[in-house]
């Protein structure tokens, strides 16, 4: 299905620096409102991650470069490889909408349409975009928590450029990733093939008596490429493809039948996930009817399949698909009316998703089989505009699903200037989550699931002051953000139903500091309150009190970089020493926090030779970020990034 699909697509076509700390708030991105836009105009907590960056800081991965984004919460369970849920704004995963330039990489084929960090790595990409808050209104479904956008590599300058990265750590660890990118008259071209291998740990914990010590490995291997042509003065076509497979050995959760009924957590050398392989291509199309007005065509889709196998047979199967077409009108103009800085796009769009799942248990399985289909429209339109100070932005959206109707979302916003160094900023907004075709149509689905429904408000701050000799001494931001949900899905009984309800209320405190012109400070306070107020219960997996901290030191061809990340207990589901899980309600309790540190240092031999070496968990803390899942001990990782070309 994957190779069809990609053949058919290629013959039609022919530091995390939180946005209080960048040296300049006029760095554009273009998440928040389809539209490249200042982060001073955008009513919004914005995250911009620069990949170079974090690649030279030993982070290798889209999790591990998202590990110290305030106000998201990254929970891996267990190391490299292992799958990894994203919970932003204190939502929950599956609240999460990730993207692909773009593209909606949330899986079609799992429970709840979440998606999984733990596989794709950060070498095809310039950045990472995190936009927390509702994004329903700009980008449908899944956007209750936030919005995370990996940016691809583009063709630079000059018609050959060369990257080679290579690391070596713990655990046998090895990285390695090569690409050529460059522009050649009118036709641009990147190319990226990047891949991982690791022995692993046991990732049942050494506390439990069921550790064997036997380690599970991982390895993912991808390929990206990004090809730009401008055929006429006015017109350009693109295409985007990506491939990438992966695997990783795993423990399970293992069931005792009985009373009480328990769950054990056990060491299981013959259980992986044998098949991990994600697949996306667009082609698009955009026409500049004038220097102002364009409008753009893409069409494309993704392919996922996951395959368990344990005892040495299969035993679950997940296969998604999505296909999609849009249409997008931009209008941009400098001066409009006394505006500045106006940009409307509208857009049309439709979709179609499948699931394919086969699930067993026991050996022999008898399988339980699932498998649908829903079709989706959508309709948006978002604006923005600056009159003097004051920066406005609106954003309303229609999606019409097959089986359950039409959602609405909307959000308005606004950031004013109080001086030329600080603003503040504040928005509202709905936002909402699609039932998926498992919630719908598996064993235990209800097809006529009603979506679950989001309202949020945020109001935040930021300001920077010259301080201690330099022009942005001194940077603080503050946001607080409220959000109501309702609708939403859970089991009642043996079925799923819509049961449930959550406030989140979330605030951030952070600061940067830059005493010397080779020194920079950063802290940051997060507080998260997650009620489940159906069951006056606290939601999983989101501790009230998370502190980050990290002093970064560059001096000529030195940076040098120490992190300090410490997350506060919070509920989870609980495992005993003896690798039993509760074995009665609430079967959830509170489990410790954890202080994580990480270091690194590198050195540019010159502008196109670096070397680093990079410590994660330095001090080696015991842990487990997920209840009952070991964390990754200390790992050191020694790497050499070589670049030619232009750029």
């Amino acid at each position: 299905m994957q190779s069809k699909f990609v053949t058919a697509l290629l013959a039609a076509s022919a530091l995390v620096t939180p946005a209080f700390a960048q040296d300049a708030q006029d760095e554009f991105i273009v998440t928040a409102t389809r539209v490249e836009t200042t982060i001073r105009n955008l009513p919004a907590d914005v995250t911009v991650i620069d990949t170079d960056a974090a690649l030279s800081r030993g982070q290798t991965t889209v999790a591990q470069a998202l590990e110290d984004t305030p106000g998201l919460g990254v929970i891996p369970s267990g190391g490299l490889g292992q799958q990894t849920s994203l919970f932003a704004g204190g939502a929950n995963s599956y609240h999460t909408l990730v993207l692909f330039d773009g593209l909606r990489l949330n899986d079609p084929s799992t429970p709840n349409s979440s998606f999984d960090a733990g596989q794709d790595q950060i070498n095809g990409l310039t950045r990472l975009e995190v936009v927390e808050g509702p994004m329903s209104a700009v980008f449908g479904s899944d956007a209750i928590g936030g919005v995370i956008n990996m940016i691809p590599r583009h063709g630079g300058e000059g018609p050959l450029n060369a990257r080679l990265d290579f690391s070596a750590g713990s655990f046998e660890t090895l990285n390695a990733a090569a690409g050529i990118d460059g522009t050649l008259g009118n036709f641009r071209y990147a190319i990226t093939g990047e891949g991982f291998t690791t022995d692993g740990y046991d990732l049942v914990p050494e506390r439990m008596v069921t550790h064997t010590g036997d380690e599970d490995g991982a390895e993912s291997s991808a390929v990206t490429g990004v090809f730009d042509l401008q055929v006429t003065q006015n017109f350009s076509l693109d295409l985007l493809a990506r491939h990438r497979e992966s695997r990783a050995d795993i423990d399970v959760f293992d069931f005792e039948f009985g009373f009480p009924f328990r769950e054990t957590r056990i060491d299981s050398p013959d259980a992986e996930i044998g098949q991990n392989d994600l697949t996306l291509a667009r082609l698009g199309a955009t026409w500049n009817l004038s220097d102002a007005l364009s409008l753009r065509a893409t069409f494309g889709g993704l392919d996922q399949d996951r395959v368990s196998n344990r005892f040495g047979a299969l035993t679950d199967s997940f296969s998604g698909e999505r296909r999609f077409a849009d249409l997008t009108l931009n209008w941009q103009a400098n001066d409009v009316g006394g505006l500045s800085d106006v940009a409307f796009v509208a857009g049309i769009a439709a979709e179609r998703e499948k699931a394919d799942i086969a699930q067993g248990f026991g050996f022999p399985p008898p399988f339980l089989f699932t498998r649908a289909e829903q079709d989706q429209t959508g309709a948006f339109i978002t604006a923005q505009g600056r009159s003097g100070a004051l920066s406005l932005t609106g954003a309303v959206r229609v999606d019409d699903f097959e089986g359950f109707g039409t959602q609405t979302t909307w959000r308005l916003g606004a950031s004013y200037d109080v001086t030329e160094r600080a603003r503040a900023y504040g928005s509202f907004g709905t936002s909402f989550r699609a039932p998926s075709l498992y919630e719908r149509y598996s064993s235990a689905g209800v097809p006529d699931l009603d979506p679950e429904q989001g309202v949020s408000w945020e109001i935040g701050a930021d300001a920077r002051f010259a301080a201690f000799g330099q022009d942005q001494g001194l940077e603080l931001s503050t946001v607080y953000r409220h959000t109501e949900l309702e609708d939403m899905i859970d089991f009642a009984g043996f079925t799923y139903a819509n049961v449930d309800q959550a406030e989140i209320d979330t605030a951030e405190l952070r600061a940067a500091i830059r005493p010397t012109s080779w020194l920079t400070l950063h802290g940051g306070y997060i507080y998260t309150d997650a009620q489940d107020t159906a069951a006056n219960t606290e939601l999983l997996r989101r501790p009230q009190d998370v502190w980050l901290a990290s002093a970064e030191v560059k001096q000529n061809a030195f940076t040098g970089r120490l992190s300090w990340r410490s997350v506060g207990e919070r509920q989870d589901f609980q495992y005993g020493d003896d690798s039993f899980g509760a074995v009665s309600p609430p079967f959830t309790g509170a489990v410790p926090g954890y202080d994580v540190v990480g270091a690194s240092l590198s050195y540019d031999f010159s502008s196109n030779v670096t070397a680093y070496v990079a410590a994660d968990n330095a001090l080696d803390e015991t842990y487990e970020a997920a209840s009952g899942i070991a964390s990754a001990p200390r790992a050191i990782t020694v790497g050499l990034r070589l670049r030619a070309g232009s750029n």
